[in-house]
Order: structure tokens, then C-alpha cells, then sequence
């Protein structure tokens, strides 16, 4: 239920995807691009084919017109020219006549050549032909009556002119003029068809010219609503989580100042709640990322519903969220903390697992704990640290001492650093008595720094530090040689049957390279697998169960040995006792501590002593501070113990002192 919440809320705040409206904005541009080629392509056809209509009207109909009047009017001018031949009588003047007959004859004949070489009708065609039948009978009777003329004999033939040519003549111009007629009805139907043709092209053009505007309009409606949207979509990224779709820093800064503003009106109070998952890296590292960002979505969630609909609510990355309240007291804000961790305390089922991921929380309070929102959040954070480093999965109210530690531990940080560079971290090594034959069983290594300015400090001071910063991870591989090292060195001097513990923090354990490390340990030192002995803590265990099983089993596969630390101050259950393939089980200084005055704990110690015998398991008391302690372990038949009173943790080089005592002898028999 909840990774299916999670997911729809991944769904719904992850920004549309801007491929569709691309591809969209693609296409329309396209369309509109073609559409606008289509339409000038169009426009250039009905253009062309109104030019040529035009150019058949003023090249073709025109011309016919000309010559046909051209025809006409060489027709009348023979006429003419032989009533004049016969009215005159000065040679001269009618040689001149005749030429002008000639040149009338040659002109009618040249323009009917070159109509009859031009596109003519069908009934264009016929009025030629009717045409020519009369013009040959025309003709006849002119060039008689123009022979006549010539011999000097044609002075009385203007009878017969008027009589026979005139006629004949005028058959022909007849003839002429219903062609010109038919040629004037073709020009102009001609002319008619293409102005049809461009008042098609016109209305063409306006009409695809008008769909190009309509989809240029579209386009340009799509991109100014998409420009919208993607900016919009943009400023939802400037000032949101794109995980969560929480207000992202920027925009929690903005609203907290707008909170404090509304506070000092009103004279209230302003919570800032700082909000850190403990141990979320080692989800990461175990389960991957998309499992880490599943469960950053379902604690993004809860403190949704664990806040009011006015309270706000960031991301302000990796594991951090905050959340801002206005609250009349201090106690309505502590109710809203409590309710925060018993919401995001509650086991998350995440692609069938059950994961726990409590959280640290820092409290600073407007105005007691700043008046502006930059030191309100520091302080939050501060106080958060501080929640951390008291154990985790409570919450811490600020305290004007906390900027002092806060500085400390920001100074021992950068030590730290160095101190990685340099390598000044070591192991010591503190013995573990085997209470039957008297001799040391085994020896713990423990970490120390090495610092130059401080001493040799244990690792309460730093060994948070060093996992938080991820450098346990290389200081616990490489110290992890030296110890396997110098216990082959050890047997080598005698001490054959000795073993060494080495503790393993939970980023190590849960680290990829674990195995390889441990591997490469032993085969580099020449250490027995046999010798080497893993510590880890109950809460490494429950983590995740099931994959803590399989990767104790691997282990296991090397020939090592593995022992659960602390016994009895965790979480882990017979249940998960009788699950777990260890080998040993180390019982807490706690229950030792007052043994021989609580007989509740030497009962406890007593049971915890049959159950590993039930279970074939070793045990190693811890913590033994004096004689009486560990008079009453031997009493009730414990028989590897380790404390001050045998030794405290020392050097390398003082460990064969103490290999080489006799034991039994300095403390005395049982």
C-alpha cells in the first residue's frame, strides 16, 4: 500500500514529458510548411495556366481578328482599286492602280496563309474554306476585268464591275465578316475562361491561404501554451523536490520567513522540526537506490499526513526534511515532534520487504531559539546532531550549548580528515582468558586514533564520525590486514592456537567489498581462517534479517568465525538467536557489572550460559573489573572472560608480555 502511494505520488509530481507536444509542434510546423508550398504551388499552376489563357486571348484570338480585318481590308482595297482603273485615264495613275490590285492580292493572300497556320475552330476552318471557294470566283472575275483594263479595252467595263466583281467581292467580305464574327465570339469566350480560371486560382488562394493562417494560428496557440506550461513546469522544478514534490530549500526559506513575519505580528511561535533518517546510507548501499528513493517518498508522505494542511513541509535533500509550525505553546509543537517519529518509526514494506527507518529529530523554537531563519534552521540542525549522537530515533530540543559542541565536533571533523591522510589510526589488542587452562584464548582488536595533539583517543570520540564521512570503510579494510598480520606474526612466535576479534561496524558489514576484504586479509597475512573471529552488534542483525543471514553464511563459507557483541542490549530474539549461524555470543558488561550483588543478573547471566550450551555456542564475558566478578563467571561456569582486571587494550608489542604469564597461578585455582 504504501509503495503504491509513493509511486502515484512519484506519478503525479514528475513533469510531463515534453517528446508529444515536440512531436506535435513538429508536425503542425511541418503541416504548415507544406500546406504553405501546396498553396504558393497551387497559386503558380492557376497563375501559369491563366497566363497562357491570356496569351492565347492577346497572341492567338487577337492576331486571328487582325488578320481577318487585314483580309477585309485588302479585299476592299482591290475593289477600290478597280472602280479607280476604271475613272481614270491617266497611265500613270492607273499603273499605280494596279499595283496597288497587285499589292492588295499579295496582302490578302500572305494574311490568309498565316490565319490557316494558326489554331482554328472547326467552324472557323469551314468560313476559310467557304472563303476561299468565293475569293477563287472572286478572283476570276477581277483579274478578266483587270486584263481588260490592262489592254486598253476595259473603258466601258464599269458595268461589269459593278455588276460581277462588286457582287463576288462582297460574297467574300461576307464570308470574312462571319469569321471575324466567330473569331470575336472564341476571343471572348477564350477571355471568359480565363477570368473563370483566375477567380479559381484567386478563390484557391484565399482559401488554403486562410486554412495556412488558421494553422499558423493553431501552432502558435500550441507553442505559447506550451511555453506556459513548460515554464510553469520549470519554476514547479526551481522550487519543488522532483522526488517528493516537497518545497525544495529555496522555496522552504521563502516560506519560513513569511512564517516569521506572521509570527512577530501575531506574537506566536514558530517550530522549525529538522528531520534525519537514521542509517539511510546503509539502505542505499544494501537495497540500491531505487528502494532508497522509494522509502525517501513514503517518509515524505507520512509527514504529510503527521502535519497539518498549513504547516510546511521540505526536502532539503538526501534524508533531510524539515517541517514548520505555528504554535501557540512549545508543547503543541513537541506534540507534532512525537507524532513525527511514531509515524515514520513504523516498519515500511518496500517491493516485499520490511524495512525499519527510524529518524533523529533537532527542534529550534522562534523567537527563543533565533529570530531569523537561517539560524532557527542551523540551530534545528544542531540540535538534530545532538538527537544522533544520544542514541538516535528521539528528538532533541535546541540549546545555546549545543554551538560549542557543534563547533567541536566540526573541529574533530576536519582532524579526521587528515588523520585518514596519515594514518594514524591503530589497533590495540586486549586479551580474552581462557578461565580453564589459564592461558589467553584470544585477543579483541580495538581501534584507536593516534592524534599528534591529543593522545591516543578511543573510539567514542571519533568512530561516529568515521562512519558517518564513509571512511570506516578503508580504515576498517586496511586495519583488518595489520590485525590478521600480527596475529600470524604471533603464531609464528609460539602462540599458534591464539585468535583474533576484529568489531565491524554496519557500513562494513553491509558493504559490497566485505568478502573480498576478508579474503584478501587472510590470504596476504597467511592467517588460519579458523583464527579470525568477526564482531557484530545485534543491530547490524536486524537491519534486514534475511539478507544479514545469507552474508553471515558467506562468512561462514571462509572458515571464520562470527560473534553477536553486546548481548542482551539489542533488539534480537531467541527467535532470531536460534536463525542466526554464530558461533559466539559475547555477554554485556552490563549484566556483569553488579553480579555479585543482583542476583537477578547472575541468574540471567546463568540462563544466557545454558542457552549457548543448548546451542553449542561460545561465550566471552565482558567487562570484568575485579576478582570478585570473575569469581562469580567461573562459578557459574563461564569460561573465556575479558575486562580491565586481566588487562586493559594495549599495544602490539606488549601483547606477548601477557601471552606469556601464567594465569592460573596469579589468580589461583577455582
Amino acid at each position: 500500500m504504501h509503495t503504491e502511494i509513493a509511486a502515484d505520488a512519484k506519478a503525479g509530481l514528475r513533469p510531463a514529458l515534453p517528446s508529444a507536444w515536440r512531436r506535435a509542434l513538429f508536425a503542425g510546423f511541418v503541416s504548415q510548411l507544406l500546406l504553405i508550398l501546396f498553396v504558393t504551388a497551387i497559386g503558380l499552376q492557376q497563375l501559369r495556366t491563366t497566363a497562357d489563357n491570356l496569351g492565347t486571348v492577346v497572341d492567338v484570338h487577337m492576331r486571328k481578328l487582325s488578320l481577318t480585318k487585314t483580309m477585309m481590308s485588302a479585299a476592299r482595297e482591290r475593289t477600290l482599286s478597280m472602280l479607280r482603273l476604271a475613272q481614270s485615264d491617266d497611265p500613270f495613275e492607273r499603273d499605280a492602280f494596279f499595283m496597288q490590285f497587285d499589292a492588295g492580292g499579295s496582302d490578302f493572300a500572305n494574311a490568309r496563309t498565316a490565319l490557316l497556320s494558326m489554331p482554328l475552330s472547326s467552324r472557323e476552318r469551314e468560313l476559310i474554306a467557304l472563303q476561299g471557294r468565293l475569293t477563287g470566283i472572286a478572283m476570276q472575275i477581277h483579274n478578266r476585268i483587270v486584263d481588260t483594263f490592262r489592254n486598253d479595252a476595259g473603258r466601258n467595263a464599269e458595268e461589269r464591275i459593278l455588276a460581277d466583281a462588286i457582287p463576288a467581292q462582297n460574297n467574300v467580305l461576307a464570308v470574312l465578316a462571319q469569321l471575324d464574327a466567330e473569331t470575336q465570339k472564341i476571343a471572348l469566350a477564350a477571355s471568359r475562361e480565363a477570368h473563370q480560371a483566375h477567380e479559381v486560382a484567386r478563390f484557391w488562394m484565399y482559401l488554403l491561404s486562410g486554412i495556412a493562417l488558421l494553422l499558423g494560428i493553431f501552432v502558435a496557440a500550441a507553442v505559447i501554451h506550451y511555453t506556459h506550461r513548460a515554464s510553469r513546469e520549470r519554476e514547479h522544478l526551481a522550487t519543488h523536490d522532483s522526488l517528493t514534490g516537497l518545497p525544495n530549500r529555496m522555496l522552504f526559506m521563502d516560506r519560513l520567513e513569511q512564517a516569521l513575519v506572521r509570527a512577530q505580528r501575531r506574537k506566536t511561535l514558530v517550530g522549525v522540526i529538522f528531520i534525519d533518517l537514521d542509517r539511510f546510507k546503509r539502505v542505499n548501499d544494501t537495497l540500491g537506490h531505487a528502494m532508497g528513493d522509494t522509502l525517501i517518498s513514503e517518509v515524505a508522505q507520512r509527514l504529510r499526513t503527521a502535519t497539518r494542511a498549513e504547516d510546511i513541509v521540505a526536502r532539503l535533500g538526501g534524508d533531510e526534511f524539515v517541517v514548520v509550525i505555528d504554535a501557540a505553546r512549545v508543547s503543541h509543537i513537541l506534540q507534532v515532534v512525537e507524532k513525527i517519529l511514531a509515524v515514520a518509526g513504523k516498519p515500511y514494506l518496500i517491493a516485499g520487504r520490511e524495512i525499519f527507518a527510524r529518524c533523529s529529530i533537532g527542534v529550534s523554537v522562534y523567537p527563543n531559539d533565533g529570530a531569523d531563519s537561517g539560524s532557527l534552521l542551523k540551530n534545528a540542525d544542531t540540535a538534530m546532531y545532538t538527537a544522533k549522537s544520544g542514541g538516535r530515533n528521539r528528538f532533541q530540543l535546541y540549546d545555546a550549548a549545543m554551538n560549542a559542541m557543534a563547533e567541536e565536533r566540526l573541529q574533530l571533523e576536519t582532524e579526521l580528515h587528515y588523520a585518514l591522510q596519515r594514518n594514524e589510526f591503530v589497533f590495540h589488542y586486549q586479551p580474552q582468558l581462557d578461565l580453564e587452562t589459564g592461558r589467553i584464548h584470544g585477543v579483541e582488536a580495538l581501534i584507536r586514533w593516534n592524534n599528534p595533539d591529543k593522545g591516543l583517543l578511543g573510539p567514542a570520540v571519533f568512530l561516529e564520525l568515521l562512519e558517518e564521512s564513509g571512511g570506516i570503510v578503508g580504515i576498517g579494510r586496511s586495519l583488518l590486514l595489520a590485525a590478521c598480520r600480527q596475529t600470524a606474526s604471533w603464531h609464528a612466535a609460539g602462540f599458534a592456537d591464539l585468535g583474533v576479534a576484529v568489531n565491524v561496524s554496519s557500513k562494513e558489514f553491509w558493504h559490497e567489498s566485505l568478502l573480498a576484504s576478508v579474503r584478501d586479509a587472510l590470504e596476504q597475512s597467511g592467517l588460519p581462517a579458523q583464527s579470525l573471529q568477526l564482531e557484530l552488534t545485534e543491530g547490524i542483525f536486524m537491519e534486514d534479517v534475511d539478507a544479514a543471514v545469507e552474508r553471515i553464511l558467506a562468512l561462514k563459507a571462509l572458515g571464520i568465525a562470527v560473534a553477536v557483541d553486546d548481548f542482551g542490549t539489542g533488539y534480537s530474539s531467541l527467535a532470531h538467536l536460534k536463525r542466526f549461524p554464530l558461533d559466539v555470543l559475547k555477554i554485556d558488561r552490563y549484566f556483569v557489572k553488579d553480579i555479585q550483588h543482583a542476583p537477578v543478573n547472575e541468574a540471567l547471566i546463568g540462563s544466557i550460559l545454558a542457552l549457548c550450551k543448548g546451542l553449542h555456542l561460545g561465550t566471552v564475558a565482558e567487562g570484568v573489573e575485579n576478582r570478585e566478578q570473575l569469581e562469580s563467571l567461573r562459578k557459574l561456569g563461564c569460561r573465556i572472560v575479558q575486562g580491565y582486571f586481566i588487562s586493559r587494550p594495549v599495544a602490539a608489542e606488549q601483547v606477548v608480555a601477557l601471552l606469556g604469564r601464567d594465569w592460573l597461578q596469579e589468580f589461583g585455582p577455582a
